[in-house]
């Protein structure tokens, strides 16, 4: 039964040095054929309405114009009566109170806001189109409008970023009561993104590691849970959205460039804008086997600093967990990467560190 439903928005303003994912340049004129062609997609599928969380990113989209997003959102509304949380992607540079309001109106109550950095010197070493000062500006219209579940996006390992600059950016984040959420990532450098094709050096691999290292003692200072990889809440704020993927709960991905899983079944959406446009787009479908779908629990479960359920995993696959993967259970529990509290086998704050060594002994 899906639960949640993501729909990809492949809109920008312009397109970020660093990122590799479907997107194109904004152009209104595609973007209303975009949105007809989101409406024959919902009514071809007719998915259940009863949906928990429901997110909308992209691509950027708040790149929409106030017109643009009001329709998306109505095409939503069915989907959106029972949603616990509903999120959308913003970047402050396209923000705007009109659009803020759009959003409220249609039930939106969380904003993920595509900071990346507060640091004006690295927002244009990545080809960002935002200051520091129009970052506090949107944190403001956010709360102005009445949307109080606010999320951040930043990154590290970025060109040129220092571990003092890091420092910076954690502070003004954590100290700003306006932001409930923070997802950091590192850069990864994409073979098809700008810093791809300019072949900008990855970050080294240990300061990599010592800013991260940085960040999770870092970040729980000031209140905020580190509960997932690359993800810290303050209580209550953690995403509801991103838990249905971690555990391994069935999502609906609307749009071209959007994933989903559903009854068994994984899609994949090649990024084809104009096959999509004109209704010839080709789904890329892939039946899980139960071993795939066993794999996949416990590579998602193990994301999250509660971990898996062994009750909830005996009850989806007809086994005991500490049976199949007796041997990688123990190897990671002697190794101080897993422990089992009760009804959860779940990472140490190491093993949130060295998740892919602590996945490959579930491989063997």
């Amino acid at each position: 039964m899906v639960k949640a439903m993501y729909v990809h928005v492949p809109f920008c303003d312009s397109i970020c040095a660093y990122c590799d994912f479907g997107r194109c340049k904004m152009q209104p004129q595609l973007a209303d054929r975009w949105l007809t062609a989101i409406e024959r997609e919902l009514l071809k599928r007719q998915l259940p309405t009863a949906i928990s969380t429901l997110y909308i990113g992209g691509g950027t989209p708040s790149a929409l114009s106030v017109k643009q997003l009001d329709t998306l959102l109505t095409l939503l509304d069915d989907y959106a009566q029972q949603t616990e949380e509903y999120s959308v992607e913003a970047n402050p540079e396209n923000l705007s109170l009109e659009k803020l309001a759009v959003m409220k109106a249609h039930g939106v109550n969380r904003i993920s806001l595509g900071v990346q950095s507060f640091n004006d010197q690295l927002i244009k070493r990545i080809e960002r189109h935002h200051d520091k000062k129009r970052i506090d500006q949107a944190l403001d219209q956010i709360h102005e409008a009445g949307i109080h579940n606010i999320s951040i996006d930043l990154m590290y390992g970025l060109p040129d970023q220092t571990i003092a600059m890091l420092m910076e950016d954690l502070n003004l984040a954590a100290n700003d009561e306006r932001i409930k959420h923070i997802s950091i990532y590192s850069l990864t450098i994409e073979e098809h993104s700008k810093f791809g094709r300019q072949k900008i050096a990855p970050c080294d691999n240990e300061l990599e590691g010592t800013m991260y290292e940085l960040i999770v003692k870092t970040l729980p200072k000031y209140g905020y849970q580190h509960y997932e990889i690359s993800n810290f809440a303050k209580p209550g704020y953690e995403s509801k959205h991103n838990q249905m993927y971690w555990r391994y709960e069935d999502y609906a991905g609307i749009g071209c460039g959007a994933s989903g899983k559903e009854n068994h079944i994984r899609y994949d959406r090649p990024f084809q804008l104009l096959n999509y446009l004109n209704d010839e787009e080709v789904f890329e479908r892939f039946a899980l086997s139960k071993s795939d779908e066993m794999f996949e629990f416990i590579m998602m479960g193990l994301r999250m600093k509660q971990g898996i359920s062994l009750s909830r995993f005996e009850a989806l696959f007809q086994c005991s967990l500490s049976d199949v993967y007796a041997s990688a259970i123990h190897q990671n529990i002697a190794r101080g990467w897993l422990l089992i509290e009760g009804d959860s086998l779940r990472p140490s704050e190491a093993g949130m560190t060295f998740l892919n060594d602590v996945l490959m002994a579930f491989m063997d």
